[in-house]
């Protein structure tokens, strides 16, 4: 189409409503005010910018298991998750049944309906980058003046994003959904920014981020002087209609083009990570669902949700005497040598021969020995048909130098084969790429930005936060109410990482039902916990529970008057006085 005509075609086009069209601009402008919440910024990585870009998409595809996995996976508050779900669930509603005012053409549908991650890209290895851009986020979503939005994004970007290995197409993305009228889409490799190609608007390299402040204001200022629109969201849909219209010489050819372009922005989930993570609060159910995830790793199938526990536990007990599953728990004396290979010392005879029995004819020799990771490892190398998993519990309370060593580098996906010379053995030792890495991580033991960079690194991280929502009704109070209203507290008070899992309120048929059951757990585990996280600080317990003298008894000291100073004495209150409006009383303030 010639240059007259797309501008004739332009000053036709309606001005789009940003929360008339689809659904991307509230569902983004929703989760930058929920991370503008975030104490500690040093948490977002390259998963948040997953969820985020994943949100400038829309609600073609409608997959709300999709939607709860990023969601899940980033370092939201975990209220603030929930509440995040729910809202772009209700826009997502609409959007699924095309109720919005902007129908794709089948180009730019399979585009949207294909998400990517970052994690394979250059800016994943730079949270920091990422962490400032969500701030960059955060800053321009309170201004509204073209200029300052354009001169504030320039002096941002120059200063650490700009070399960081962001994508242009993911930052204009974000950006135009925070601020349709001012930040255009440009670089995305399938259209090619090309509306702008066609009208000769005279823009720098479009895929050097350096560059696209600059690009920003050409293209406000043709906008300007030609149209009456304001939304750039109108170029964006010109080019997918430019798109339309190029003639192949094969309409197969065409679609398979098309689809090698989208290739590239496919989630790349369908191979499973050889190294995992899985992190929360106490009581998540991180051992529990460890289980179910180490079968899945060997069987290579996703386990249905109704499938019995205990038949996936028999399923795990068999990988487990076949020697294909092997689990071990990292602590602070676990060393090199128990986990990799080491020494000790054997008796022989004069002859060589291993004896029990130490004499004047025998002597002392040293022999490497294979500890369980290395043992596991041999093992897998010779059946390399089959799936093995290494299961480590607690392993952010061992040191990771001291018992990884250079194994450190070898359990890389893109280092796996690799060898190196061991000390002890001085043979050629490597990890294979049939065996995978669990581990389990309790962050109210050690915070994950604690934890050993070099691990940070290799590993993918799924953190596992409580579900209030498995919870139900135990003898008139409502578990998910009470669970929802401790954790808000306790985010509030200490930090989202020592909150109360919802493991605390099960036992091996479900949710617990009766009065009794929850005061066994509130006596035995969950006052108990508030006691480690608030040591010494009754009145700050006494708020978590909103109690009113009765989980904790605020005692007058009878004997020693003459020397009050004021202070107050704290019992345990007796658990058999717990009714059910003292449980009630909990989260009574929050509905």
């Amino acid at each position: 189409m010639e240059k007259t005509k797309i501008i004739e075609e332009l000053k036709h086009k309606n001005d789009i409503q940003p929360n008339e069209f689809d659904g991307t601009y509230s569902s983004v402008r929703e989760a930058v005010e929920c991370y503008a919440k975030l104490k500690k910024t040093t948490l977002i990585d390259y998963k948040d910018l997953d969820l985020l870009y994943y949100l400038t998409l829309g609600i073609w595809s409608g997959d709300k298991d999709e939607l709860k996995l990023r969601i899940q996976n980033s370092h939201l508050l975990h209220i603030d998750k929930h509440m995040l779900y729910t809202t772009i669930d209700k826009i997502w509603s609409k959007g699924a049944r095309m109720l919005f005012t902007h129908v794709a053409n089948k180009y730019e549908k399979n585009f949207l309906v294909n998400p990517l991650s970052f994690k394979s890209a250059l800016i994943a290895e730079k949270p920091e980058s990422i962490q400032f851009f969500f701030k960059m986020c955060i800053n321009l979503s309170g201004l509204d003046n073209d200029t300052k939005l354009l001169d504030t994004a320039q002096k941002m970007l120059n200063a650490q994003i700009k070399d960081s290995g962001m994508p242009v197409f993911a930052l204009s993305r974000i950006l135009h959904c925070l601020k349709p009228n001012t930040f255009p889409i440009l670089g995305e490799s399938i259209t090619d920014s090309l509306c702008f190609r066609e009208l000769g608007i005279p823009l720098r390299k479009i895929e050097d981020l350096s560059q696209y402040i600059h690009n920003c204001r050409k293209i406000l200022e043709f906008r300007n002087s030609h149209f009456k629109f304001k939304n750039m969201r109108v170029f964006d849909i010109m080019s997918w209609q430019l798109l339309g219209e190029l003639k192949a010489p094969d309409e197969k050819e065409e679609e398979e083009q098309a689809d090698k372009t989208l290739a590239d922005y496919q989630f790349r989930k369908k191979v499973a990570p050889l190294n995992q993570i899985l992190y929360g609060p106490p009581g998540t159910g991180k051992t529990y669902n460890v289980v179910k995830y180490a079968v899945e790793l060997i069987e290579g199938r996703k386990i249905a949700p109704d499938e019995k526990y205990s038949v996936i536990k028999a399923i795990y007990s068999k990988y487990t005497a076949s020697g294909q599953i092997k689990f071990t728990t990292f602590h602070q004396s676990l060393s090199y040598e128990e986990f990799v290979e080491g020494i000790r010392p054997v008796v022989v005879d004069r002859y060589g021969n291993d004896t029990s029995t130490a004499h004047e004819d025998t002597t002392v020799i040293y022999r490497p020995y294979n500890g369980i990771f290395k043992s596991l490892c041999e093992k897998a190398s010779k059946s390399p048909h089959m799936k093995f998993v290494a299961i480590i519990d607690e392993i952010n309370r061992g040191n990771i130098s001291r018992i990884f060593g250079e194994l450190i580098t070898l359990i890389e996906e893109s280092k796996r084969g690799s060898s190196v010379i061991l000390p002890y053995s001085q043979t050629d030792f490597s990890v294979p790429p049939n065996l995978y890495i669990l581990g389990t991580m309790n962050t109210a033991d050690r915070s994950i930005a604690m934890l050993d960079t070099a691990l940070r690194r290799r590993f993918d991280f799924i953190e596992m936060m409580p579900q209030p929502s498995l919870l139900g009704e135990c003898g008139g109070v409502d578990l998910c109410e009470l669970l929802t209203a401790l954790n808000e507290r306790i985010e509030y008070y200490y930090d989202r990482e020592h909150a109360i899992g919802h493991a605390y309120f099960m036992n091996n048929d479900g949710c617990i039902k009766s009065l009794d059951e929850l005061r066994e757990v509130f006596s035995t585990k969950i006052i108990p916990l508030l006691q480690e996280y608030f040591f010494d600080d009754y009145e700050r317990i006494k708020l978590v529970l909103n109690d009113k003298n009765a989980f904790i008894e605020c005692i007058t000291p009878k004997y020693i008057k003459q020397f009050d100073s004021g202070q107050k004495l704290y019992r345990l209150g007796n658990p058999m006085n717990w009714n059910m409006d003292n449980f009630i009383n909990i989260y009574r303030d929050v509905l």
